[in-house]
């Protein structure tokens, strides 16, 4: 197995920790986590289900290095490899930042405006760093089926963030303006 395969799997398991983590942090089972789908449910959830599906052919990849059928080179799969820990980074930072009032779809609870740290730089920087996890995926194991689940997913999440906004827009009135008008929507 190439040296790179390691590294996205640790990576993968770095991420997965992190959202293992988050999840207890916002007090386990049966907790608020799920908010309401911002969007048809068809596509909100489906859109979540293109994001898991590039994931897992990236780990498909690295554990199974001859799978494919396109050849990528080293130099490439490295590339693939540095966008993924950027991603990682990105979300887990996004993660400390949200703190609890991280959910899956809108939240039903109050939450705050989070304008500080990493949100200072982006409205969206969860979803930047899922898009970026995506798009190393499809140089990493560049197959029609991952291409076209990622680009099937960042289509539905751009819809999906355009319907949070309306809702932090609602929620947040005259402070959300400001925000949004200081800092954009991805980077």
């Amino acid at each position: 197995m190439p040296v790179h395969s390691y590294f996205v799997l640790i990576a993968f398991a770095f991420l997965f920790l992190g959202f293992t983590l988050q999840f207890f942090r916002l007090g386990g089972p049966g907790t608020g986590v799920m908010g309401t789908p911002t969007i048809e449910k068809l596509y909100f959830y489906s859109g979540k289900f293109a994001v898991l599906i590039t994931w897992v052919m990236f780990i498909i990849k690295a554990s199974f290095p001859g799978s494919g059928y396109i050849y990528m080179p080293d130099s490439i799969s490295w590339f693939a490899v540095i966008l993924l820990y950027i991603g990682v980074i990105i979300i887990l930072i996004a993660f400390i930042h949200l703190g609890k009032a991280l959910t899956v779809g809108l939240p039903e609870q109050p939450t705050s405006l989070q304008t500080r740290g990493i949100y200072r730089m982006s409205r969206n920087p969860l979803y930047v760093g899922v898009h970026v996890i995506m798009f190393a995926s499809c140089l990493y194991f560049p197959d029609l089926i991952n291409v076209s689940f990622t680009l099937y997913g960042i289509v539905i999440h751009h819809r999906i963030i355009k319907q949070e906004e309306n809702f932090l827009a609602g929620r947040f009135g005259t402070d959300w303006m400001i925000y949004s008008a200081r800092v954009s929507r991805y980077v």
